[in-house]
């Protein structure tokens, strides 16, 4: 089967990559042929399709839209090619003519190659399949989340994101994004797209609240690669976390409620973010008294993996919906419990079985999950022990494959 994967990046930024590289190498292990379709931006893996990529906004140096510098035509033309990118639309139809593909998997489209690119597979009469990691269907920022709270109030209405300017405190960033999810709807782009998967329950709940077919939406569960990580039961000591440094990741509610709790055990804190609030956290750390909290910085591939084996246990200590983050299956398959909210797809993910749930902001619950796990090795051990069997019975990249491959050919019959 020939297999467009279209996503905004062709490199690693997140876990939507991390994901799409993965499932690239076993698809083609598999004698698929697997064709990305991206944004040519400066930091991507090279390609033999790179030919095909739309020209990046902001000429290839940043990636991140609301960094690129420019005046007012740039930005409106930004603006437009966010909203409905004619450039990814021919690009597309230029590889669809050239390679004569099967159908087109999208996973993080949004912005930067917009979904435009549905159109053009539907001209050919290509199915479409789209994959959701965030809410950008649903919530203009993307996280159900304002001023540090759960917000749904765009449920009702786009329009409400305006009163609260909720992209980066502007209102013409904020205008833009609610023009364009309006739009989407006024020229029913989404209904050529012959099937959804969510990696939750929770986010195929919410697309059918929101209106989307039932029919259409396919919940598989995602993966990790179990091959990549040999269980760790032993430790040296310190509790992790490791993702982004961002306000919606809730570093600052894990930091509030170490200081609570009487675990003398290292925290370390592995990650990156904007500096301002990176700078932030560091100084709530170092407010910390009679602690150890250690900000390592950004780490990858060996280094990180070597971390995770470190750790006695992780935290995920998210303040919004989280979907599915890679990180909690990481953790499972380096034999690691994980301490999580009860929010969104967390509270799928972990269970008291493999970890332990935590209200969001509260504090005192959470520091006494922390001198739980701290304080018994026994139980750290039989749950990351659980943890490392649920994925290998129910998370691998095998089992995944095996469904989405099922799905593929479900739909592709349809068009």
């Amino acid at each position: 089967m020939k297999i467009v994967i279209a996503n905004k990046y062709y490199y690693i930024d997140g876990g939507p990559e991390r994901y799409m590289f993965n499932l690239t190498d076993y698809l083609t292990r598999l004698g698929h042929q697997v064709v990305p379709f991206s944004v040519a931006y400066a930091k991507n893996q090279p390609s033999e399709y790179e030919q095909y990529f739309v020209k990046p906004s902001g000429g290839g140096t940043d990636s991140k839209l609301n960094k690129l510098e420019g005046g007012i035509r740039t930005k409106l033309r930004i603006a437009a090619r966010s909203i409905y990118s004619y450039e990814a639309k021919r690009a597309l139809e230029r590889l669809i003519v050239d390679i004569q593909p099967d159908l087109l998997y999208c996973l993080n489209i949004v912005n930067h190659i917009s979904p435009s690119i549905i159109d053009a597979a539907s001209k050919y009469k290509m199915p479409v399949i789209m994959r959701l990691s965030d809410y950008y269907l649903l919530c203009p920022s993307y996280l159900y989340l304002r001023d540090g709270n759960i917000c749904t109030d765009c449920e009702r209405g786009f329009y409400h994101a305006l009163r609260h300017k909720c992209i980066y405190g502007s209102m013409s960033a904020t205008m833009c994004r609610v023009i364009g999810m309006y739009w989407h709807k006024v020229i029913r782009v989404y209904r050529n797209v012959n099937a959804f998967v969510t990696t939750t329950q929770f986010m195929r709940n919410r697309m059918i609240n929101a209106g989307f077919p039932s029919e259409k939406i396919y919940h598989i569960p995602t993966f990790v690669d179990v091959s990549k990580w040999t269980p760790n039961y032993d430790n040296d000591g310190y509790i992790l976390y490791f993702g982004r440094l961002s306000p919606e990741k809730g570093v600052e509610y894990l930091l509030k409620s170490y200081a609570m709790s009487t675990t003398k055990d290292l925290l370390l804190i592995v990650g990156d973010g904007p500096d301002d609030y990176v700078e932030q956290l560091k100084s709530l750390a170092a407010s910390v008294q009679g602690k150890q909290i250690t900000f390592t910085g950004k780490k990858s591939g060996e280094d990180l993996q070597k971390t995770v084996y470190g750790a006695k246990y992780v935290v995920v200590p998210s303040l919004w919906h989280d979907n599915a983050p890679n990180v909690v299956y990481e953790s499972f398959a380096a034999g690691k419990p994980v301490i999580a909210t009860a929010l969104g797809g967390l509270r799928e993910q972990v269970t008291d079985q493999t970890g332990i749930l935590v209200e969001p902001k509260n504090y005192e619950q959470l520091a006494e999950a922390l001198d739980r796990l701290s304080s018994s090795s026994d139980l750290v051990v039989q749950l990351g022990q659980n943890a490392r069997e649920l994925v290998e019975q129910k998370h691998t990249i095998e089992a995944h494959t095996e469904h989405l491959i099922q799905l593929f050919n479900s739909v592709k019959g349809t068009v």
